[in-house]
């Protein structure tokens, strides 16, 4: 190989390195912007009283709302909220929550659990909701048909935003949880009476960018306390992101 051949593929090599370089930085450049518009969204934890509904017959503790840090008592005219933030740096758009849980095996438990304390009431599910039939502890449908899906314009970011987006859990898993627990209290000697179903939320949303992103949350309930004849109960919910 001559000089001048030795100097081309020097030059070659070189302009190949130079436009691989190129490439990389443009590649990271472009990551670099997308994680500047990214948004990131989380449920925070969530701390509430369960108790009857004042403007319902029974007993059943199906009036779920938020305790707030520093106050002694809840604040009985709103119903339970998770608070929804915005944590990553880009605005969420068009957001789409989809909620899901074990509805049938969980109306089947609270049957069971009714019989077995002699509770005279009954769940039953159809293509609408969730329906109660009972003398003591009311009658009524919850439309689980209508609470499935939710529906949000957008979620700005935390460092833009501080106060969250607040999303109400769908009343026919309200209205079970509640069936659970109450029932529960009655009976002393059901192991893990107290596991509440967990409900999942499917989530998908857009950034500025009109890029997609999909998200699963699970929420778990904890009981912390209860307080008369099951009639009421201090929980608490955390959530777990899965994907």
């Amino acid at each position: 190989m001559t000089a001048d051949q030795t100097i081309a593929l020097i030059s070659s090599i070189g302009t190949c390195l130079s436009a691989i370089a190129t490439f990389l930085t443009i590649r990271q450049i472009a990551k670099q912007r997308e994680a500047s518009y990214r948004p990131e969204l989380a449920f925070s934890r969530t701390f509430f009283v369960a108790e009857p509904d004042p403007i319902r017959a029974g007993a059943l503790p199906e009036k779920w709302v938020n305790k707030k840090l520093g106050l002694e008592t809840p604040m009985l005219l709103d119903d339970l909220s998770v608070p929804l933030r915005n944590v990553g740096l880009g605005t969420a758009k068009a957001i789409a929550i989809s909620w899901s849980f074990p509805i049938d095996q969980t109306i089947e438990r609270v049957n069971q659990s009714a019989q077995k304390t002699l509770t005279p009431a009954y769940f039953s599910r159809d293509d609408w909701g969730v329906s109660l039939k009972s003398e003591s502890l009311g009658n009524g449908t919850s439309m689980w048909k209508n609470q499935k899906n939710v529906s949000v314009d957008f979620v700005l970011p935390a460092s833009v935003e501080r106060e969250p987006m607040e999303v109400r859990l769908p009343h026919a898993y309200v209205q079970l949880c509640s069936a659970v627990l109450y029932f529960a209290s009655k009976d002393k000697h059901a192991k893990f009476s107290f596991d509440l179903p967990i409900l999942s939320a499917n989530i998908e949303y857009v950034d500025i960018g009109n890029l997609t992103h999909r998200a699963t949350f699970e929420f778990i309930l904890n009981v912390v306390a209860i307080s008369g004849n099951g009639e009421a109960f201090d929980v608490y919910i955390d959530c777990t992101k899965r994907v």
